[in-house]
């Protein structure tokens, strides 16, 4: 705005004295002819503000304005003409010109008023509208930012409809933050109350019987000694687990990722597994096509085919079978039981952490099982589905996609 009142003042000015100097050149033109044709004679009378006289000199100069020692201000000019008595005469004329140069400043400062109170006006409107569509949403925006407390995510959600079209976006982004925070919150809470729990299990039981050997010190007790070892087994892996759950949100989680050959490895993990239960647990025969490598971590890939495994055998009565097949991008692992199956409708989340479905109720288990194995597999670049089994039952399927990238452990 500064620039446009400035420019105009520019355009005027120039305007005002362009004007002034193409009338001081028709009195210039007037005065020569009148002086050619006789009907103009020197000196001109006085009270017309305009001077003229003959110079000799042949110096000409362009229009100029001086001021004199009284405060007038005049414009001069030096024509060449012919004067009637004297040859190469130069005429000059000076036009008194301190009305207009007076009357153009004042127009210049009334522009200049006119400019400032513009300028005044609209920087009082800015500010208005800065205030009631910027400061004012920012700060019942701070202050809702302010009243956010962990236990309190989610309730504070601004209506975008009540704040400027400006500050929508910033709204909409700030209530889906709120949403995703109270969602991991919730989920953490869940997560430490399920932690707390499972781990009081086994502490209570070896704080019992560790109390009750201490108090019969001379009986042999390798029942009490043997579900003590027991219970400090699952509270091992009941620690190793969370401290897997916490390197894969961290992001460090350590893959030693190589070329596995699919049935090789399914037929290792089988061995080690097979002393769970020997009369439940089955390898399915051999498939005739031969199957592409995988990129995996070997030890993780056989952790969570014994999550899946103890899954199974824990929910279901029948036989455990182990498979695998492949598909038209990729290499999969199957471990089907005869159980109850999981409905389609839990089947996301059966897959979170110490959640279980309605069909292990009354079983005991911690709902890590599950939850830890779409971890690892994730990490791993594959996935974890679950199926229906031929003939009834769950089918839980470890995915491995083929590429020609590797994966990078």
């Amino acid at each position: 705005m500064v620039a446009g009142y400035s420019l105009l003042f520019a355009v005027s000015r120039g305007f005002v004295e362009s004007e002034r100097l193409d009338r001081h050149q028709l009195l210039v033109a007037a005065l020569s002819d009148g002086l050619r044709d006789g009907r103009v004679t020197l000196p001109l009378p006085p009270g017309l503000g305009v001077k003229a006289e003959w110079i000799k000199t042949r110096l000409v100069v362009p229009p100029q304005t001086i001021r004199s020692a009284d405060g007038r201000v005049w414009l001069i000019s030096r024509t060449p003409l012919d004067s009637p008595s004297q040859q190469a005469s130069v005429l000059e004329v000076r036009q008194d010109i301190t009305a207009s140069v007076a009357r153009s400043q004042r127009d210049l400062l009334l522009l200049i008023a006119v400019a400032g109170g513009s300028v005044l006006f609209t920087s009082a409107l800015l500010r208005l509208v800065i205030w009631r569509g910027l400061i004012q949403p920012l700060r019942g925006f701070t202050h809702e930012l302010e009243q956010l407390e962990a236990d309190s995510l989610g309730s504070h959600v601004l209506n975008p409809a009540e704040q400027p079209s400006e500050f929508r976006s910033i709204v909409e982004a700030f209530n889906q933050l709120q949403t995703r925070l109270a969602e991991a919150w919730q989920r953490e809470r869940r997560f430490v109350d399920g932690v707390a729990h499972e781990l009081r299990t086994p502490i209570t039981v070896i704080s019992i019987h560790a109390q009750r050997l201490q108090a019969e010190p001379s009986q042999n007790s390798p029942a009490a000694v043997a579900l003590i070892a027991a219970e400090a087994k699952r509270l091992g892996e009941l620690i190793s687990v969370m401290l897997d759950f916490a390197r894969v949100d961290a992001g460090r989680l350590a893959l030693a990722v190589i070329e596995l050959e699919p049935e090789a490895l399914l037929l290792r993990a089988f061995e080690r597994l097979q002393g769970l239960a020997p009369d439940r647990l089955s390898l399915a025969p051999p498939v005739q096509d031969d199957l592409p490598l995988i990129h995996a971590d070997a030890d993780r890939v056989h952790q969570c085919l014994a999550a899946l495994v103890e899954n199974a055998l824990r929910y279901s009565d029948g036989a455990v079978q182990l498979g695998v097949s492949g598909y038209s991008t990729g290499v999969t692992l199957h471990v089907r039981d005869q159980g109850p199956g999981i409905p389609v409708a839990e089947r996301n989340q059966v897959l979170e952490r110490f959640a279980r479905g309605r069909t292990a109720t009354g079983t005991q288990g911690s709902g890590l099982g599950l939850a830890i194995a779409h971890d690892l597999m994730r990490a791993m670049q594959g996935e974890l589905l679950i199926g229906d089994a031929p003939g009834g039952g769950a089918d839980l399927q470890l995915r491995f996609k083929i590429s020609d990238r590797q994966l990078v452990p």
